[in-house]
């Protein structure tokens, strides 16, 4: 009987060596995997949900400045440059109009803006005195109308009163030309200014600027609202009826 007993254990012991020699490794490494796996999607999860953090921030950012970006243009062109540019498609229609009632024709590089001078008022008195001959006397007053007050001084008070919506290009040009039209001989406040050369070249210089950022800015506002405007208008900052 004993030696049935060795036997059984030698067998036992060449069945549990051939055991760990031929499927033990294989298990072990199975598990090896199986635990390597579980770890891999565990951190794959954690590099997701970061990567998902950060879009969903980064998205709320973008969104909000894209739609206080989208609000600021909108007050930009309802607040400001709907206003300016009215005014200068006035002046367009002044060199249309001279164009088609005198046969007269003036480019945009000769005269960038034009403007309607107020109405003149003619009043006459007639003086009776006794004794005395009879006298006339005369006098003689501007009318202001909404489509003279559409003027290169109007033009730039407005930009700066409204600054906050200006590009920091236009208010440039805007304050700018406020000085030289202090100095220009155009200007009815100017008396002999002794520098007023100079501000009369600065302020052709800076209206024409002037006129071609309005225009410039106006189409371009009108492109990121979605809404028409002038191709040639936004490229060339040339006024076209």
């Amino acid at each position: 009987m004993e030696w049935i007993q060795v036997v059984i254990n030698v067998v036992l012991t060449i069945l549990l060596g051939l055991f760990i020699k031929n499927y033990l490794p294989s298990y072990m490494d199975e598990k090896g995997k199986n635990l390597a796996t579980k770890e891999d999607i565990q951190e794959i999860t954690r590099k997701t949900e970061e990567v998902q953090k950060e879009f969903k921030e980064g998205f709320e950012y973008f969104s909000s400045d894209l739609r206080f970006k989208y609000d600021f243009y909108h007050k930009q062109y309802s607040e400001l440059y709907s206003k300016i540019y009215a005014i200068v498609i006035q002046s367009e229609y002044v060199r249309r109009f001279i164009q088609i009632t005198k046969g007269q024709e003036h480019s945009f590089e000769e005269i960038p803006f034009f403007e309607v001078t107020p109405t003149q008022r003619v009043n006459q008195q007639l003086k009776l005195e006794v004794g005395k001959p009879v006298a006339f006397s005369q006098s003689s007053e501007e009318i202001e109308t909404p489509i003279s007050q559409f003027n290169k001084r109007q033009l730039c008070d407005y930009i700066i009163e409204n600054g906050e919506y200006a590009t920091q290009e236009l208010l440039k040009i805007a304050v700018s030309y406020r000085f030289a039209y202090s100095h220009y001989e155009g200007n009815p406040e100017v008396k002999n200014s002794s520098c007023a050369d100079a501000a009369n070249d600065e302020e052709f210089r800076l209206i024409r600027d002037m006129v071609c950022c309005i225009v410039k800015e106006y189409n371009y506002f009108r492109k990121e609202l979605k809404m028409n405007y002038n191709h040639s208008e936004l490229e060339s900052g040339i006024p076209q009826l």
